[in-house]
């Protein structure tokens, strides 16, 4: 069963989260450097590599600024979830079968392209509340939390989605389903530890959606 309790040690998430998106912002600018094929396809694949360098370069910037968290889940589960979670997608190019062919990359980098542009803006807008593991340190109900509780999961499955597309293998779609189960259980952790210490919570819970508006 879950529970809360305050922290009173060292923060891990910037030792580990601050070197390990500095490592991926460096690969991905040295990629944005290399030449690609031109045309839209081109312009496409490097928009989507320029949204994900942002992407790194938010996660860095919000785990400097971030302090203690005030309540933090014990739920050995919560955090296996969360950690195969934020994993996962470096899998995708894994399962891949063959290149796929140029309609397949479109529609793989259009995804991308959407879910990383909606998961910078919610990373922008959570700021110093983001963590790894189910934490809590503030109410964030700014940007695309206004609407949706948890706009960065619902952002990195669409981008996971792409990836998936990709790949074009039964492996990688059964992937994403896993991927999606565990975001589900990743959420409802989450919010078992703010329901309990951030009072406005209840309140924003009741008239936000969890994953997409409108819906769940």
């Amino acid at each position: 069963m879950s529970a809360v309790a305050t922290r009173s040690h060292a923060d891990l998430g910037k030792l580990i989260m601050i070197p390990s998106a500095a490592v991926m912002l460096t690969l991905d600018l040295i990629a944005l450097g290399h030449g690609s094929r031109g045309g839209a396809a081109g312009a496409l694949k490097w928009l989507a590599t320029g949204l994900v360098c942002a992407f790194y370069l938010l996660i860095i910037w919000c785990y400097v600024r971030r302090g203690r968290a005030t309540a933090s889940s014990r739920s050995l589960t919560a955090h296996v979830a969360a950690v195969a979670a934020t994993m996962m997608p470096f899998a995708f190019p894994l399962l891949r079968a063959a290149p796929p062919g140029v309609g397949i990359q479109l529609a793989s980098d259009a995804l991308l392209v959407a879910g990383t542009t909606w998961s910078v803006w919610a990373l922008r807008s959570l700021g110093e509340n983001l963590s790894v593991l189910a934490q809590a340190r503030g109410l964030a109900d700014r940007g695309p939390y206004r609407w949706v509780r948890h706009p960065l999961y619902t952002g990195e499955l669409v981008s996971a989605l792409g990836l998936a597309i990709a790949a074009g293998t039964l492996a990688a779609a059964i992937a994403w389903v896993v991927l999606c189960l565990l975001q589900g259980y990743r959420a409802v952790k989450e919010e078992q530890v703010l329901l309990r210490a951030l009072p406005g919570y209840p309140s924003y819970r009741s008239r936000t959606a969890a994953l997409l508006p409108g819906l769940f």
